[in-house]
């Protein structure tokens, strides 16, 4: 089996699913710091501080500020519920 190539990441807010992007790499703000996330990561269960979520798809940075919320991690998918 061959390794994943992207990370499908959707991020949902109350209001509305803010973006769905396939991205090359996530980077998550934990509450003890930025938690980088690349295809393949261990799945995992995290809580969100404040700060700001980044993304990098077909060679764009994309990013988002986030207020708390919690974020759920598998090899291939980043699920995120926060407040914006």
């Amino acid at each position: 089996m061959s390794p994943a190539i992207a990370i499908h990441l959707k991020v949902i807010t109350p209001h509305r699913i803010l973006c769905e992007a396939d991205a090359a790499e996530v980077s998550l703000p934990g509450l003890d710091g930025l938690i980088g996330i690349l295809p393949g990561h261990r799945p995992m269960v995290i809580a969100l501080g404040e700060g700001t979520l980044t993304y990098r798809a077909d060679g764009e940075v994309e990013a988002h500020e986030v207020r708390g919320g919690y974020a759920e991690i598998r090899g291939d998918q980043v699920l995120v519920f926060t407040e914006i």
